[in-house]
């Protein structure tokens, strides 16, 4: 029993394409017919031209008048329109089949971030960071050119070869049939060493997004390269990993080699006959120079398509191997938590948490039976050793985590029943090591929309760099490379928190937010977050009490449980040293 093609199979996404640009395809098809239409006649145009000119022949009774000079005026104006019509054509299969490319990239693309974006990050244990880069980048590429100028290619050879064929049979049957004698032995072999290039093309691709991958460790890594003096090791393994990728891909070069020699062998063979059965023929009279000429340039004609043989399916084979390999991203699971939309909101209860566990491994406990409750308005610290579960508590609140059992409530709904863009409209996280786009501090400060300059002012006021960025030559303009290299740790830190308090969710996660912040500037921000944190659940996790002195419950987190030590109230608020009696640094203790 033939086994059916799964939904995510690339020859079903390829075919589904064209159903659904049919109309497109279709009149692409029709303009590359006129093209190649029109340059298959122009070998037939010189054999008339020749013959009338050599009084061998006439020419088609379509183009005779009183004499051969008005004949050959009429030939030379249809000549003409031939030509302008095959530039029309070419004109419009370009607008139409080439565009298809970049659709199809567009497409390819945006399904691939629709996938990516919903996956737990345990999915970067089975994929590699270089890995899923490679497949977006350079699979990618591949997969959306046989949407277009492949398939550009592959039609181009059909009837050129067809076209041309035709013509050559209607000049002279046995020379035509003796210049493509050797054609029918070509496809099996091309097919097979066609189908070697297709491993070797998956097996360099491989090796490709092991080199991304250390590429980009090394890149991350290259201050804790120079102060350990680790360069030389770094190049090395980048050395060896290129040059295997080298090795493999120069392997895919030499099968495409081989079949663009193989396919040479036929331009080669048919000029041998022309010009031995060939000029026999024109010696017998059984052939004219004007046809003699006319076959020699359908065989120059069929060498461009011969040549492309060899190429186009190289490019078939290549792009499906690499549809394949974007493929199977699409065949990953999808995460059921985020599948559907939630019922509604419940406005007095922002987060509540009922025996949440999590574990690492088979009996390592991080969280065991949490229950919590945070109201709008809350503002919730927690504090405790490294390791001790802080980040991982928020992180299951916010939906980045997975594997843990009892329940988590965000808004009135179930993380378990919320899509990913509504978990993200409403919770905000400002992480203790922050992402920063290469971009202009702007674009990092909204980098999915757009926020009037005085607002991002504002929000740069309250975290105390405002001054910094009023320093930089552009100010908010100024670029800022990837991971933000140019910015200190403290500058990173207070760059995503002034990010994350321009975005109106009713969720604020702060996770040890300032940790590398210096106590003074960490002092005048908490001063001046207030506003920003008025009618927000936040919740708030640092190893320093006096970072938690705006929460008005402080809950320590040891041995995967919670133990509410302070609770105070915003009306009757102390400050944090009152409770304390003295600075607690938990990271120590």
């Amino acid at each position: 029993m033939i086994k059916p093609l799964s939904k995510n199979n690339p020859y079903r996404l390829f075919l589904g394409t064209l159903r659904k640009h049919w109309l497109a395809y279709s009149l692409g098809m029709c303009a590359m017919l006129i093209t190649s239409f029109s340059e298959v006649m122009l070998p037939k145009f010189i054999q008339w031209a020749i013959e009338l000119s050599t009084h061998k022949g006439e020419g088609p009774a379509f183009f005779r008048r009183a004499d051969a000079h008005e004949t050959l005026n009429v030939m030379i104006a249809f000549l003409l329109i031939n030509l302008t019509i095959g530039w029309l054509g070419r004109v419009l299969w370009r607008q139409i089949l080439a565009r298809q490319t970049h659709k199809a990239g567009h497409h390819i693309k945006t399904k691939i971030w629709s996938v990516l974006k919903d996956q737990p990050l345990s999915l970067l244990d089975r994929h590699s960071l270089g890995d899923l880069m490679n497949r977006a980048t350079g699979d990618w590429n591949r997969t959306r050119f046989i949407h277009g100028f492949t398939i550009v290619m592959t039609f181009d050879l059909i009837f050129f070869t067809l076209l041309s064929t035709i013509s050559m049979m209607m000049i002279d049957v046995s020379t035509a049939l003796l210049c493509m004698v050797v054609l029918p032995f070509l496809p099996r072999k091309i097919i097979k060493i066609s189908k070697e290039e297709y491993k070797l093309h998956d097996f360099a691709q491989e090796q490709l997004s092991l080199l991304s991958d250390l590429i980009s460790q090394a890149v991350n890594t290259i201050r804790l390269q120079r102060s350990t003096a680790s360069e030389g090791i770094w190049l090395e393994r980048l050395g060896s990993y290129a040059n295997e990728y080298a090795k493999r891909q120069f392997q895919v070069l030499k099968a495409s080699w081989r079949i663009f020699i193989i396919a040479a062998i036929p331009t080669l063979f048919s000029y041998g006959v022309l010009y031995t059965y060939g000029i026999h023929q024109i010696q017998n009279g059984t052939l004219t120079i004007g046809a003699f000429l006319a076959l020699q340039s359908y065989v120059l004609l069929l060498q461009s398509p011969l040549f492309e043989l060899g190429n186009n399916i190289s490019e078939w084979q290549t792009g499906f191997a690499s549809y394949k390999r974007i493929s199977e991203l699409y065949d990953l699971e999808q995460n059921e938590v985020y599948a559907d939309e939630p019922s509604g909101d419940i406005h007095d209860v922002a987060i509540l948490t009922q025996n949440l566990s999590l574990t690492y491994g088979q009996d390592r406990m991080i969280l065991d039976s949490i229950n919590l409750k945070v109201s709008l308005g809350d503002r919730v610290g927690f504090i405790g050793p490294i390791g001790s579960g802080k980040s991982t508590l928020v992180h299951a609140i916010a939906g980045l985590s997975e594997n843990f059992s009892g329940g988590i409530w965000v808004c009135g709904s179930s993380v378990d029943s919320s899509s990913r863009e509504w978990m993200t409209a409403k919770i905000t996280m400002a992480p203790q090591k922050p992402f920063l786009f290469a971009g202009s501090i702007r674009h990092n400060l909204a980098p999915a929309v757009t926020l009037p300059d005085h607002e991002l002012i504002e929000a740069l006021r309250c975290v105390e760099l405002w001054n910094d960025v009023e320093q930089f030559p552009e100010g908010l303009a100024s670029w800022i490379g990837e991971w933000g290299i140019n910015l200190s740790g403290g500058q990173k830190q207070r760059l995503s928190l002034a990010r994350a308090l321009l975005k109106p969710s009713p969720i604020l996660i702060l996770d040890d937010c300032l940790s590398a912040v210096d106590s003074v500037t960490e002092a005048k921000i908490l001063h001046n977050l207030g506003l920003f944190l008025e009618n927000r659940a936040v919740l708030w996790t640092a190893h320093r009490l006096s970072s938690l002195q705006l929460c008005n419950r402080i809950f320590r987190l040891e041995n995967g449980t919670i133990r509410d030590i302070a609770q105070l109230h915003t009306d009757t608020q102390k400050p944090i040293s009152e409770l304390s009696g003295r600075e607690i640094d938990f990271a120590t203790s």
